[in-house]
């Protein structure tokens, strides 16, 4: 996984850096079917005086499609965490839609559930 990095106007500390890691690691163990130089991280945290605060954007770049996070916090921690842990959610829904987890039921034929019904004996 190629990953990209931008802070702008936010101090970076060891914890920033510890969440970043393992933040990363999580979504690379959830993409290891995917070929490594396939997939495209990029973060970007940065204070601006519009939001009144730090902002963090994720974006994933895939082969079967993009993914793309963005939150606001009291920190740059808060807003981090909160936007792997948004991302992580679409990871995983992407990859049930991709496997068709909703078409695995299978449809009764019509002989099928009449022999499943009692009949009447009048």
């Amino acid at each position: 996984m190629q990953v990209h990095w931008s802070i702008h106007h936010v101090e970076r500390n060891p914890q920033l850096d510890k969440a970043i890691e393992s933040g990363t690691k999580k979504i690379d163990g959830l993409l290891v079917r995917y070929s490594p130089d396939l997939v495209h991280f990029h973060g970007l945290i940065e204070f601006t005086a519009a939001h009144q605060g730090p902002v963090c954007s994720l974006n994933l770049r895939l082969p079967t499609g993009q993914l793309h996070a963005r939150q606001e916090g009291k920190t740059a921690l808060a807003a981090l965490k909160a936007c792997f842990r948004h991302l992580i959610e679409q990871v995983k829904k992407h990859k049930e839609s991709l496997r068709g987890e909703g078409s695995w039921r299978r449809q009764r034929s019509k002989a099928a559930s009449r022999a499943q019904q009692p009949a009447n004996a009048d």
